[in-house]
């Protein structure tokens, strides 16, 4: 059995398999000023060709999460199909809080 670990940071967060390289990715959302409606989340913003036309969305300011939304869609693109492939009913989580 492999174990996945999270280090959510509040600027990066750093996620791999512990018998794998980690993988560090921005802890954060990204979306275009001139389309709104186009988001991109963590990684996704390899994509970009021009990031100068971008600002983002930080779900931590002064070391607190405040916006909720932000770090569950940046969780969901992490576990999710783009990334990890993990399924709800086939993990166990264990936290750490130091």
């Amino acid at each position: 059995m492999t174990s996945l670990v999270l280090d959510n940071g509040a600027y990066t967060a750093k996620i791999g398999y512990s018998h794998e390289c980690v993988s560090v990715i921005p802890n954060c959302q990204f979306r275009s000023k001139t389309s709104r409606l186009k988001t991109f989340t963590a990684n996704q913003l390899d994509e970009i060709k021009d990031p100068s036309g971008l600002f983002y969305i930080l779900p931590f300011q002064k070391g607190y999460l405040v916006n909720w939304d932000v770090q569950r869609k940046v969780w969901d693109h992490l576990f999710g199909p783009e990334m990890f492939k993990l399924c709800a009913y086939d993990v166990s989580l264990f936290t750490n809080f130091i």
